[in-house]
């Protein structure tokens, strides 16, 4: 009896290519991860012109004509035609979007996503007796039978025998930009994934005592601000580097913020040096430079703990701070008074909050 334990995906187009209505690409099904009772897709797409067309279903996801509205469908044992009809709005032409279609029997229900948010569902509802039906055909991109295709671009079509979480939808679309090699001395933000909101400051300044007072460091809104949330990626205290050499994954690095010439810090949480409201590790601006600005750095990917290879623009990381154990750079949804994002060192790396998209500026 065949098992299903292992989780597999395979990207069988990475593009991006160019499809016209009689394109086609088919993918034998021997030649995909084997399936038991769930499956994702996801891809990037682009739309050239809306389908003069009306378009009938396959276990799959359609383009309705005029406006290019999602009709994402799939079989059942009560319906060859189940699944969520065309939304209100449709595809803009000339835009890239990421679209994810997850799909679980044992969760009956059916999930559309596009650009990392829940866009729109349909749930079984009779979950005793109603089940998906999945296909053991060929897949076909573009073209189907006697429908036609789309006139767009197409890239980083994955095909996953698993049902990705949200989490893990919200990382695909992250990882799907055109990856570019991060360098000492690169300018670059950080963005924490779970909330979507650029790592920052406001000015505003812990009192650690005489002489020695530090910028509190937060999350602030979700479109970059290019005076507060840029920084450049330099080398460890104390370590030789040369600008423009490639930095290497669990390596020891820093970061200097442009605006103030300040260092990312952080510290232990003796004489009360807290945050203010999760009384965590406090993370912050530095004038001064030495090792309580080294942080570790370290890629997620969805095989292993960590990655290995050279950092990348786009690449979902954990920094870990070497003088306090390898606490993780963290936040979440607790807000401050001016309404940002409380920013700390709080756990091992594991949680989803302690999760960052590295993104370079031009």
């Amino acid at each position: 009896m065949p098992k299903f334990a292992v989780k597999e995906w395979a990207e069988i187009i990475s593009g991006p290519i160019s499809m016209r209505e009689q394109d086609q690409q088919v993918f034998e099904h021997a030649d995909l991860p084997a399936v038991k009772d769930k499956l994702s897709v996801t891809l990037r797409l682009k739309i050239h012109n809306h389908s003069a067309e009306d378009l009938f279903r396959t276990p799959s996801l359609w383009l309705t004509k005029d406006k290019s509205g999602l009709h994402a469908r799939f079989s059942g044992n009560w319906h060859n035609d189940a699944g969520i009809y065309e939304p209100d709005n449709g595809l803009l032409l000339n835009k890239w979007y990421h679209i994810a279609y997850t799909l679980s029997d044992p969760e009956k229900r059916l999930d559309i996503y596009i650009d990392g948010e829940w866009f729109e569902f349909y749930s079984i509802l009779k979950v005793k007796e109603q089940k998906v039906i999945f296909n053991d055909g060929p897949l076909y991109v573009g073209r189907s039978f006697n429908w036609k295709g789309f006139n767009g671009e197409i890239s980083n079509f994955r095909y996953f025998n698993w049902r990705l979480s949200a989490e893990e939808v919200m990382e695909d679309f992250f990882n799907e930009s055109q990856k570019k090699p991060i360098v000492y001395g690169s300018k670059i933000a950080l963005v924490h994934v779970s909330t979507r909101k650029y790592l920052s400051t406001k000015g505003i300044k812990y009192d650690l005592g005489p002489n020695n007072e530090q910028y509190m460091v937060i999350c602030s809104g979700q479109e970059i601000n290019l005076e507060n949330d840029v920084w450049a990626v330099i080398g460890a205290s104390g370590k030789n580097i040369n600008e423009g050499d490639l930095i290497s994954l669990n390596n020891i690095i820093g970061f200097k913020h442009q605006a103030t010439g300040c260092y990312l810090h952080s510290h232990d949480t003796s004489y009360e040096r807290v945050t203010p409201i999760s009384q965590q590790q406090q993370v912050t601006l530095c004038s001064d430079r030495g090792s309580d600005d080294d942080w570790l750095v370290r890629r997620y990917n969805s095989t292993t703990s960590y990655d290995t290879g050279h950092l990348m623009s786009g690449d979902i990381i954990g920094l870990f701070h070497i003088s306090t154990n390898k606490q993780a750079l963290y936040s979440h949804s607790v807000l401050l008074g001016d309404r940002s994002q409380e920013v700390s060192c709080y756990g091992d790396g594991s949680e989803k909050n302690n999760r960052w998209r590295i993104e370079l500026i031009n």
